[in-house]
């Protein structure tokens, strides 16, 4: 007999030999014992998971004569006809070479006789989600009500593939990838079963390869008897797959963290030569990375990683030095030069640049750090504390007080105390004292308040009344007037806050305008200017024509509703036109001169000329200046003609 391989010689012939998928195999004997098999069930993984395997285990189980609990027996004759691939009774199909509607209708013919030998007629259909929509549909009705004597199982690698009348006939396993860990014990079985001594860290390379799919790694594993024999090392593997040593990519990995770009250069042109995979060497590095990243987050995550102990330690401290921004800048850094690699010509040339950008990573800040220098810069003033206040016009010039020594200065009662000019002062209040303010006082530059200074005052002496009764009038007026600087200059500084914000995110405003609206976006992208007058928002369109929705009632306050929300200021949104009242109006064609070239854009004439040639419309040119010096040109070229004689 022909050389097996391992893939069919250590394929599972009950369920205690599945591997992993603990919970579909639980079901399935569960449903066995309990005699609840359903009629038709979907087996649902990637490649290599046991899919088909699991069918047959089943098929088995269900036909055996002598099963006792939910194995099958493998010593009766279904059995063995089955395990021989000599049952009549049950039919694997292949969905990929029968998927059309005749090689359906045939398997309907031969679901009507009943089983020769087994107690059931079992159909396995491998990759069903290759057949046709019309075959699917010649297997619904016989999938949802089949004979007793009928099973279907189905097998699948692209479960979004099938239709959902389909999934809803079926009872679904999804089976799921093998962790390296179980991959791991059970070729290490194999290897010995198969009398070859394979060692841990090459055992761990065939797993990680395989990822996830026994098959796969089977298929590994043969490769490495045929060409090891006996003794089968990490070398051997690397050699024979064409790997990158681990060592080699975290020494690369090492140089990259350090900023050493020409180590790594050297490193990456080294693997070059000796016939590494530039895309296979990046993926390495990029899960190299990860599995240090998963090491600074902490032991939960780095319990993820299934990494040997010493290995395990020596990547934590390895990490220590760096937090998790640097790290994850490196990761999202590779992981985009990787992608421009995949549809490069040269991926080397990718992965160099890659590592020329990576050295750069050490040079980022964190952002917690920076946040923690603008802290200490500030000290505990707030952030807004350092705002610049806005610029308001100076209040008009006005005598400068007198000087007086401070011990000639009269005592301020208690109900005169006022706070500082600076604090804002109520609405209600702006054009008068603020309270409990004599009124005989003024306003220094420095806010505070001092009584009238004047020479007698300073000697001691007592002041006239009716100078007094001035002197009150003055100061009251010059406090009135300059409160009233200050409230009328702050509406304007603030109008203008507004005109530059409007100026500045006129185009972020019409992007999100359209994101609401797309055609009121458009129309927006039509406006010749645009400005902001008191609480109005102007914008000034060239024609009705390119504003006429947006002046409907229903849409204006859409539009002003949007630049409440995008702007965050009172605005009421109006639109105008360009059009002149001294434009006078052609009697010919009854329009204006700005509504000129729009209408002859939109001539019939004009638009039948740019689809017969496909043409583009250029400059519109109206005005008699304009038509004479056409006419100038008209009478050159008529010049310039021959004449011919009547003769």
């Amino acid at each position: 007999m022909s050389y097996l391989v391992l893939a069919r010689k250590s394929r599972p012939q009950c369920f205690a030999e599945v591997i992993g998928q603990r919970a579909a195999v639980r079901t399935l004997q569960n449903a066995l014992v309990q005699n609840r098999v359903p009629h038709a069930i979907l087996f649902s993984g990637v490649r290599g998971t046991g899919k088909t395997t699991l069918a047959r285990i089943m098929a088995k189980a269900l036909n055996c004569t002598d099963r006792q609990g939910p194995e099958p027996c493998n010593q009766c004759l279904s059995c063995q006809e089955i395990n021989a691939g000599a049952s009549v009774d049950l039919q694997e199909v292949d969905g990929a070479s029968n998927r059309g509607i005749q090689e359906i209708r045939e398997l309907k013919e031969r679901i009507r006789f009943q089983p020769s030998s087994s107690r059931y007629k079992i159909f396995i259909i491998d990759e069903v989600h290759m057949l046709t929509t019309e075959a699917f549909n010649a297997l619904l009705k016989t999938l949802e009500e089949p004979p007793e004597h009928v099973y279907f199982m189905f097998a699948t690698t692209e479960l979004h593939k099938l239709p959902l009348t389909i999934l809803s006939r079926c009872q679904r396993y999804e089976l799921k990838r093998l962790s390296r860990q179980e991959l791991h014990n059970h070729f290490a079985a194999l290897a010995h079963k198969e009398e070859v001594s394979i060692s841990a860290a090459a055992l761990d390379i065939v797993a990680r390869e395989a990822a996830g799919s026994v098959r796969d790694g089977l298929s590994l594993l043969d490769q490495l008897f045929s060409y090891c024999g006996q003794s089968v090392d990490q070398e051997d593997v690397l050699d024979v797959l064409g790997l990158v040593s681990r060592e080699s990519v975290a020494n690369l990995g090492i140089a990259l963290l350090r900023a050493d770009l020409a180590s790594a250069l050297e490193l990456v042109d080294a693997l070059h030569i000796q016939g590494a995979d530039v895309k296979r060497l990046g993926n390495d590095l990029l899960q190299w990375l990860r599995e240090l990243l998963l090491c600074k987050l902490g032991p939960k995550t780095a319990a993820m990683l299934m990494l040997p102990e010493d290995e395990l330690i020596a990547m934590q401290e390895l990490a220590a030095p760096y937090n998790q921004e640097q790290l994850a800048a490196l990761f999202n850094l590779l992981m985009d030069a990787l992608e421009q690699s995949v549809h490069s010509r040269e991926p080397r040339l990718a992965l160099e640049m890659a590592c020329i950008r990576a050295v750069q990573v050490a040079d980022i800040t964190p952002t917690a750090e920076l946040i923690e220098r603008f802290n200490s810069l500030l000290g505990d003033t707030p952030l807004v504390a350092q705002t610049p206040p806005v610029q308001t016009p100076a209040p008009p010039a006005r005598p400068a007080p007198l000087a007086v020594e401070k011990k000639n200065l009269p005592k301020m009662p208690p109900e005169q105390s006022a706070e500082p000019a600076s604090k804002p002062l109520p609405p209600g209040e702006q054009g008068h004292d603020a309270a409990g303010t004599d009124s005989n006082a003024t306003i220094n530059t420095t806010g505070s308040l001092r009584p009238p200074q004047t020479a007698d005052s300073a000697a001691g002496g007592a002041q006239a009344p009716s100078l007094q009764r001035t002197k009150k009038v003055e100061s009251t007026a010059k406090q009135t007037a300059n409160k009233q600087s200050r409230a009328t200059s702050s509406p304007p500084a603030a109008r203008e806050s507004v005109q530059l914000r409007v100026q500045r995110d006129w185009d972020r405003f019409v992007h999100h305008v359209q994101e609401q609206l797309r055609w009121m976006g458009l129309a927006l992208q039509q406006a010749l200017s645009v400005r902001v007058e008191t609480d109005k928002l102007i914008v000034l369109f060239r024609s009705s024509d390119d504003c006429h929705m947006l002046t409907q009632q229903d849409n204006l306050r859409k539009l002003t509703e949007f630049a409440l929300d995008f702007f965050q200021d009172s605005l009421q949104v109006c639109i105008e036109e360009e059009l002149s009242q001294s434009c006078e109006i052609n009697p010919l064609t009854g329009r204006t001169p700005l509504e000129e070239p729009n209408a002859l854009a939109s001539d019939p004439m004009v638009q039948t000329a740019l689809e017969v040639f496909s043409g583009q419309l250029g400059d519109i040119r109206i005005g008699t200046r304009y038509k004479e010096a056409i006419m100038e040109q008209d009478e050159e070229d008529l010049a310039c003609l021959p004449i011919e004689d009547d003769d």
